[in-house]
């Protein structure tokens, strides 16, 4: 499995602005055009742009990128392609792809929350925990994030119905298997996945660097 992931800075800014529209894959086109958020623009398009760069390093044609469409349930995915699952918070984008398994990927940046607001999507132990740690709701927050877009079905209330143990979580009467990530200072991120993990390859690349 390989997550490759990218910070938004001005460099990034500059490079992905100049794509042509043309280059954009046909079921974004206007996806991509009404947001009204730049910001929002800037973020889907790192994603698409580390699809891209993620599909060349596993060795599959990233010519495959204009059939990206989306399922019966919204999420995006390649016909005939490998899994991926594409994630973003503030300046932080991560894309993981797995040719032989499903994927789930999140991150969020660690930031001040109000915990009686999100302590309905805890259990009683994690509480516990992050009554003492409060930045590690977001360790929790990602995993289940992580486990439903790897089933495919996401929404909130399967994130509740799930449970999380040490390494993996349960939900639809089967057990996914979860690996925390160390992407960038700041930020949680889990990756979710249906089968066990072997080996997990990271690479950070700056949108935009010259040799």
């Amino acid at each position: 499995m390989y997550v490759v992931y990218t910070r938004i800075d001005a460099q990034c800014e500059r490079e992905l602005g100049q794509t042509p529209v043309e280059d954009w894959p046909p079921l974004y086109r206007d996806r991509l055009a009404g947001m009204r958020s730049a910001d929002a623009r800037l973020r889907t398009l790192a994603g698409l742009w580390l699809l891209g760069h993620g599909l060349r390093a596993t060795g599959v044609d990233a010519a495959c990128l204009a059939r990206i469409g989306f399922s019966v349930d919204g999420r995006p995915e390649i016909a005939g392609g490998p899994a991926f699952s594409i994630s973003h918070s503030e300046t932080l984008v991560a894309c993981a792809i797995s040719g032989t398994a499903a994927v789930g990927l999140d991150v969020e940046a660690r930031q001040p929350f109000r915990f009686a607001r999100m302590a309905r999507l805890m259990t009683a132990e994690e509480q516990r925990i992050v009554a003492a740690e409060p930045m590690r709701f977001y360790d929790f927050w990602c995993a289940r994030e992580a486990t439903v877009k790897a089933t495919g079905r996401v929404g909130l209330a399967r994130i509740k119905r799930l449970r999380l143990h040490a390494d993996r979580a349960h939900l639809d009467g089967r057990d996914w298997p979860l690996r925390a990530l160390a992407l960038e200072p700041g930020y949680a991120a889990w990756l979710a996945s249906d089968r066990p993990f072997d080996t997990v390859r990271t690479e950070y690349v700056a949108i935009g660097a010259r040799a």
